[in-house]
């Protein structure tokens, strides 16, 4: 499947008060769950921006997730291209890791927050700490869900920190 997300993912020292926004705002929490990522090397493309390709476990399913986004801007929308597949073969794991090397493996328990097409994240990722993240999900983004999604960001970033640039496997692999 191809979507398109517009994400926004900061550090986030007091998850109680993005509860209370995220109450506010209409949002409803979804489920609590455990996630355990393996990230693979990738070459890099000519513009610059790195590829990432992850191999997401998450109970007994399997998620190949492979995406390309700029690194993330204070304020900003930062649109990112998602494919994903869903994988049945256990033996995927180890033909990853031979071919293309485990860059890093991100351990996290997340806590899923949605309204309508935006899905909230209130994950506590492990030797990282706590990051807040927010994601609009769509196959077409257009300029309402532009508006929808900055609305969001005005009324949590009070209570978000640091924007992360990159992704959990950046803030793992400089550990």
């Amino acid at each position: 499947m191809n979507k398109i997300n517009l994400e926004l993912k900061h550090f986030c020292q007091d998850f109680a008060k993005v509860r209370e926004v995220l109450e506010q705002i209409g949002a409803h929490k979804e489920i609590v769950k455990n996630q355990k990522d393996y990230f693979f090397f990738l070459p890099a493309e000519n513009g610059g921006q790195q590829p990432r390709l992850k191999l997401r476990i998450e109970n007994a399913q399997k998620t190949l997730v492979y995406y390309e986004r700029p690194s993330f801007v204070s304020g900003a929308v930062t649109p990112a291209l998602v494919k994903l597949y869903s994988v049945g073969d256990d033996m995927l794991l180890p033909f990853l890791e031979q071919c293309l090397g485990t860059r890093a493996i991100v351990e996290k328990t997340r806590e899923v927050w949605r309204k309508g097409d935006a899905v909230f994240h209130l994950d506590t990722v492990k030797d990282v700490g706590q990051i807040f993240e927010v994601e609009l999900q769509k196959e077409e983004i257009v300029e309402e869900d532009r508006l929808e999604f900055q609305n969001y960001q005005r009324a949590l970033l009070p209570f978000l920190g640091q924007v992360i640039e990159g992704s959990n496997v950046d803030l793992v692999s400089a550990r």
